[in-house]
Parts: C-alpha cells; sequence; structure tokens
C-alpha cells in the first residue's frame, strides 16, 4: 500500500508538470503565431479619435479648388462598426466627413455583387490596378480614395487581422499605435494631387538593406510611390524623386579600371544629374568603403578610433544628460543651429514640441568646405566612446547631416546621412512627447523638396511599456529556463514511474 501511494504521488507530479509544460509551451506558440501573423490588436474605444486641425492646411488648397473626395469601403455599415480594427478606420472616416462634409464623402460597396449601396454595378475592376497597370487585389478591409480620375487603395498585404496600412507596425507586426487620421489624410491629399506631382522613392536592394515597415508607410504618406532597384544591374530611373539606402550590411560594387559599369557608376550619375540620396547606416557593421567613399566627397565622414588591437572602429555617443535610457546611448537630439535645422525646427514646431530620438548613433565628421552641414547633434556634455572606453569629451557632436552640391547641369545633388538605424522604426516614430514622423516629413518637405507632408495627425499611441534591459536574448533565456523546470520535472516523474513498474 505505500508503495502504491508512493507511485500514485509520483504520477500526480508528472501529470502536474506535463500540464504546466504544455500550457508554457502551447502560450509560446500563441505568441509565435500571433506575431508572425499580426494577429495581436488592441481595443481601443477608451482612447481619444480626436481630429488634430492639423488637416485643414493641407485641404485647404483642394477645397478652394472645389474638388470632392469619396472614401468608399468594401463593408457595410454595420460590418465596419463590428470589426476590431476597421471600426476605428470607420470612426475617423466618419469624423472627417463630417468636418470636411462638401469635400469628403463615405460610400459602402459589395466586392461580391460589386455593386453600391443603392444596388447600381460598380465598376470594380477599375479599381483593381493602379495606373503603372500592377494588379490590385481589393479584400473587404480594402478602403478606396478617389478624387476625379485619380484613385488610391490601401490594402493589408501585412497581416490577416485587416486594416493594418492604417498602424504602425513594429517588427513582429504588433501594433504600436494608430494612425488613421495621419494615412487618411496623406490618401485624400494624394487623390487631389496631379499625378505628375507626386514622388517616387527607390529602395536599393541587394546589400542586405533592411528598411522598418513604418519607414515605408511614413513615404507612403509623405506622397511617395515605393520601389525597389538592383544598381547592379539598372540605371536610376529618370522619375526617382528620391534613392534611399538604409542599413545595408555589405559595400557597393566599385570597377577598379572603370571598364565595367557599376553600381557606384549609377549612384554618382544619379546625384550628378541632381538627385537625392537617403542614408542610413549601422554604426556597429563593418566598414562600406566604398559607400562611405562616396559620402566623403560630400564631406560626411565617420568619426573613428583606432584601437589598441589595429582594429578601427566607429565612435558611438553617449549623452547623459539628454538620455532617456540608462546607458546613456539612447538620447533626444537638438537641431543644428544651420540653415536647414532652423527650417525644419520652425516648421515641426508648429505641430510638435518634442526632440527626436535617436539610438546607437555615430558621431559624424564634416568638411565645411563640401558644404557638408550638421542637423541634429548631440548636447555639450556629450562623449564619445569607442571600444567600450570614452575618446572624447568635447560634446555636440554631430548626429544627423546633409550636404548639397551643386551639378554640373545647375541642379543641386542633396544627401542625407544618419549614423544609426533608429530614426524612423516604428517605437520611435510614435513615441509619446517626440517627433521624429515631424522631423522625417520636415526633411522630405524642406530638403527632398517633396510637399502636402501629414504634419502633427494625432496617433493614438498603446501603452507598450517594455522592461528596461531586458532584450529579446534574455527573453528567449527566460523561456528556456522556464520550459526546463517543468520538463525536468516530467522526465524526472517519468523515469521513476517507469524504474517503479519494472521492479
Amino acid at each position: 500500500m505505500k508503495q502504491y501511494k508512493t507511485s500514485d504521488k509520483v504520477a500526480s507530479v508528472f501529470i502536474d508538470a506535463l500540464v504546466v509544460m504544455i500550457t508554457v509551451v502551447a502560450v509560446v506558440i500563441v505568441s509565435v503565431f500571433g506575431s508572425f501573423f499580426g494577429l495581436t490588436y488592441h481595443y481601443t474605444s477608451g482612447y481619444d479619435y480626436s481630429l488634430s486641425g492639423s488637416t485643414d492646411e493641407l485641404f485647404k488648397e483642394a477645397i478652394d479648388a472645389g474638388k470632392e473626395v469619396t472614401i468608399y469601403f468594401c463593408m457595410s455599415d454595420a460590418e465596419l462598426r463590428a470589426h476590431a480594427t476597421g471600426s476605428e478606420v470607420y470612426t475617423t472616416a466618419l469624423m472627417l466627413e463630417e468636418k470636411y462634409d462638401k469635400f469628403i464623402n463615405i460610400e459602402h460597396i459589395n466586392i461580391i455583387t460589386r455593386q453600391d449601396e443603392d444596388g447600381n454595378l460598380f465598376p470594380l475592376s477599375k479599381y483593381e490596378r493602379d495606373e503603372n497597370d500592377n494588379v490590385t487585389r481589393i479584400y473587404k478591409t480594402s478602403v478606396i480614395f478617389e478624387c476625379g480620375d485619380n484613385y488610391r487603395v490601401i490594402t493589408d498585404t501585412y497581416t490577416s487581422a485587416g486594416f493594418a496600412p492604417f498602424f504602425t507596425l513594429d517588427s513582429s507586426l504588433n501594433d504600436t499605435a494608430y494612425n488613421g487620421e495621419e494615412v487618411m489624410a496623406a490618401m485624400i491629399s494624394w487623390v487631389t494631387v496631379d499625378p505628375a506631382e507626386r514622388k517616387h522613392a527607390y529602395f536599393t536592394k541587394f546589400h542586405g538593406e533592411v528598411a522598418d515597415i513604418a519607414f515605408s508607410n511614413l513615404l507612403t504618406c509623405a506622397g511617395y510611390y515605393i520601389h525597389e532597384i538592383d544598381l547592379r544591374k539598372e540605371e536610376v530611373p529618370a522619375n526617382a524623386d528620391l534613392l534611399v539606402i538604409s542599413n545595408p550590411t555589405s559595400d557597393f560594387e566599385t570597377s577598379r579600371d572603370g571598364s565595367v559599369r557599376c553600381e557606384m557608376d549609377r549612384l554618382r550619375d544619379y546625384l550628378g544629374g541632381g538627385g537625392n540620396l537617403y542614408v542610413a547606416i549601422d554604426p556597429l557593421v563593418k566598414r562600406l568603403a566604398v559607400l562611405e567613399g562616396l559620402l566623403a566627397e560630400y564631406g560626411i565622414e565617420f568619426d573613428t578610433t583606432t584601437l589598441s588591437s589595429g582594429k578601427t572602429v566607429r565612435n558611438m555617443v553617449k549623452d547623459p544628460s539628454n538620455a532617456i535610457t540608462l546607458d546613456g546611448f539612447t538620447l533626444v537630439a537638438d537641431y543644428a543651429s544651420t540653415d536647414l535645422g532652423g527650417r525644419i525646427a520652425e516648421r515641426v514646431g508648429k505641430y510638435s514640441s518634442g526632440g527626436v530620438i535617436v539610438r546607437q548613433v555615430a558621431a559624424l565628421k564634416l568638411n565645411a568646405e563640401k558644404n557638408a552641414q550638421p542637423l541634429l547633434v548631440s548636447s555639450s556634455s556629450a562623449v564619445l566612446e569607442a571600444g567600450g572606453s570614452e575618446v572624447s569629451s568635447e560634446g555636440n557632436y554631430a548626429l544627423a547631416a546633409y550636404s548639397e552640391k551643386t551639378t554640373e547641369n545647375g541642379g543641386s545633388a542633396r544627401i542625407f546621412v544618419i549614423p544609426s538605424v533608429y530614426l524612423a522604426v516604428s517605437d520611435s516614430l510614435v513615441a509619446r512627447e517626440y517627433s521624429n514622423k515631424d522631423f522625417t516629413y520636415g526633411l522630405f518637405d524642406e530638403f527632398f523638396g517633396a510637399d502636402n507632408m501629414p504634419y502633427g495627425c494625432n496617433a493614438v499611441v498603446y501603452d507598450t511599456t517594455t522592461l528596461e534591459g531586458l532584450t529579446m536574448g534574455t527573453a528567449k533565456l527566460y523561456v528556456a529556463i522556464i520550459l526546463l523546470v517543468p520538463f525536468s520535472i516530467a522526465v524526472c516523474g517519468t523515469v521513476r514511474i517507469v524504474r517503479r513498474r519494472n521492479r
């Protein structure tokens, strides 16, 4: 009887441990699937969805011209109000319709029967191709914006939940903020503009480049078409208004003797024709000699230190007085007292009061003779660190810079460089009290020649409190430890049961 009770207790412990392990594994699996498919969305009925009023200036020219915009939803009123994410988008659209009642109208269509609310046939096939004749899939969660012959279809290609383009998503496709007013304002403005005035941005590829989804959406809201380009094979198109090199991990090609046309030839020709170049480089990656050589031609270089080991590393900026994390490497940058810095600060100041957040940023050396100027700077108390040791304490380091050069054809080549990849990622763009988004809009507007930026639109920022210092590596380790405990108990229990039954 005693042996039976002991075995029974062992079996009970084994079963309990097994249940705990299965539960933990299930939670992990659900979390992974939620991140992978973008299923995690907030129910935000308690948040403030009021309009900012910044759309008044954005819409003024179109309203004065007597234009009208129609927003087509592919769901009925009842379906939209019951939809987890669509209800938020619909709420904002209704507010815009009420505020601009003669300028904005909302209609509902049935994409199954291809009919409008009155039962009339709706020409849906017209919207299933864009102006470049590319196929555009339309779903129930798609939203169509139209003004005259101009239209734009917004479709969720990221998640299965729908309406993702109206939200800011992190790298795991979880929402961090609702940007309905901003996206709608941008699309409404977009369809009221002459197609010939729209901008095109090209992202380079095949160098390990990574661009945050939020940055691509930011460019879309700024009125740019988004394209990719392989400079190994393609010339930069004549319609390119902006070329983006975002976080490359390998260098660009160059020809030693000039006999073969290469990437650098195409880059130089683009800039020589008066092109615009946006460059974000991770300062922790290896040196990109060819690309950095091109930037040096425009007076922008990394500030570096050669360690005792002989390795040359980029100097990282640490600013305790302006830091928002304990390590000092996430900081609030100041606008430089340059002409461009002053113009952007003045424009952004109409809508935002916060500074610009930068993380893991290196210092830049600028050659004023080549017209290189700072745009964002650290405080006077900032220091530089290289290889974990302090190498400078002069402060006021250049954190982002620009250079403009007159070309042979009388145009202007413009380059913006930031030695960090965190200026336009989702958590920086939606952080409360900071103005990374409007700063970036100001850069497009004041430096790269775009216009009609949706400045200052309200965003519903969710409470995304994170545990400081808990990296993803640490989190994975904690999960492994948590799983190890019930797993070990389950294994030991199984061994004991088997041994007792084999006696």
